[in-house]
C-alpha cells in the first residue's frame, strides 16, 4: 500500500493544460472541438455536474453546448435530439446526463449515441473496445482514477 497523497487539483490543472494545447493544435487545422450535453429535467446534482463540465470545456477551449429538455420529454423526443446531435458534424462529443426520467429507456438512448461521439464510453461498442484494449472512449470515472494513479506513480 502506498502512503502517497494524490494531488487531484494539480493533476486536473496539468490535464486541462495538455488538453488546451491539443485543442489549439486542432483549431490550427480548422477543427473546433465541440461537446454537447443533453440535460433532461432540473436535478440539482445533474446541474452541478453539467456546470463543472461546462467550466472544464471553456478552460480547455472546447465549444460547449447545453441542450436542456423538460422532465416530461418523451422517448421519441429524446431519440430525435440524439439523432440530431449524431448527424451534426460540428458536434464531436455527446453526453446524455443520467439518470433519465422513468418514461425514458436509458439503455436505448445510450445505444443511440454514435460510439465515435460517446464521451461517457457507455455504448456497447466502446465497452467492447475497453475490454479488448482497443482505442475508444472509456468510462470517465474509472479512466480518471487510473490516470490519477498513473500520474501519481501509484501501482495497482
Amino acid at each position: 500500500m502506498s502512503d502517497k497523497i494524490i494531488n487531484g487539483k494539480k493533476i486536473a490543472e496539468e490535464i486541462r493544460e495538455e488538453v488546451r494545447g491539443e485543442v489549439l493544435k486542432l483549431k490550427e487545422r480548422g477543427i473546433s472541438p465541440a461537446f454537447s450535453v443533453v440535460l433532461v429535467g432540473e436535478s440539482p446534482a445533474s446541474l452541478v455536474y453539467v456546470r463543472n463540465k461546462e467550466r472544464a470545456c471553456v478552460e480547455a477551449g472546447i465549444v460547449f453546448n447545453l441542450v436542456k429538455l423538460p422532465e416530461s420529454v418523451t422517448q421519441e423526443g429524446l431519440v430525435r435530439k440524439v439523432a440530431e446531435l449524431n448527424a451534426d458534424e460540428k458536434v464531436h462529443g455527446i453526453l446524455v446526463q443520467l439518470p433519465l426520467p422513468e418514461q425514458i429507456d436509458e439503455q436505448k438512448i445510450i445505444e443511440l449515441i454514435d460510439p465515435r461521439k460517446d464521451v461517457d464510453g457507455f455504448h456497447r461498442e466502446n465497452i467492447g473496445k475497453m475490454f479488448l484494449g482497443a482505442d475508444g472512449f472509456l468510462p470517465c470515472t474509472p479512466a480518471g482514477i487510473i490516470e490519477l494513479l498513473n500520474r501519481s506513480q501509484i501501482g495497482i
